[in-house]
């Protein structure tokens, strides 16, 4: 169940997105905010490969790539999107998006630690799959709040 639940909410994300694209696409609306959404769209799309996918097991038992430099790749197209946004971000409740991705974060230190066997967890999956969950209900969150004061300004 927790498996499914963090894809649903990340789809559900998307949704609400296309849906606010597809209702602004005719409005006269900065272009800030468009290239925000399309953004934020691809980090959506972004997260639900790195979950869901994990890429970087794949990379590791592989090709023999670390789990730390697949990560320092996700932080840094994750951080190119807060750098690229910020001017946005500022204006909204951004504590919703640093607690999604200190949670995300939180994840990943339980999988960097339980992979290089540095710490044993017994149920390290589910702990990770926690942390993705309430990620994504935080970066859920986000979007509906911010949704809704574009609705109200632009629509």
């Amino acid at each position: 169940m927790l498996e499914y639940s963090k894809l649903f909410l990340l789809f559900v994300t998307c949704l609400f997105i296309l849906l606010a694209l597809f209702k602004l696409r005719r409005k006269n609306i900065p272009r800030n905010v468009c290239g925000f959404l399309l953004s934020s769209l691809f980090l959506t799309l972004f997260l639900v490969i790195i979950i869901e996918i994990k890429p970087h097991h794949f990379l590791r038992n592989t090709i023999s790539i670390s789990n730390l430099i697949t990560y320092f790749f996700y932080f840094a197209f994750v951080g190119l999107y807060f750098i690229k946004n910020v001017q946005i971000i500022i204006q909204n409740k951004y504590l919703l998006l640093i607690t999604t991705f200190m949670l995300f974060g939180l994840a990943n230190a339980v999988d960097l630690l339980s992979d290089g066997k540095l710490i044993r967890f017994m149920n390290n999956e589910i702990i990770e799959d926690i942390f993705h969950n309430l990620g994504t209900v935080f970066w859920l969150l986000f979007f509906v709040d911010y949704l809704k004061r574009i609705r109200i300004k632009y629509l």
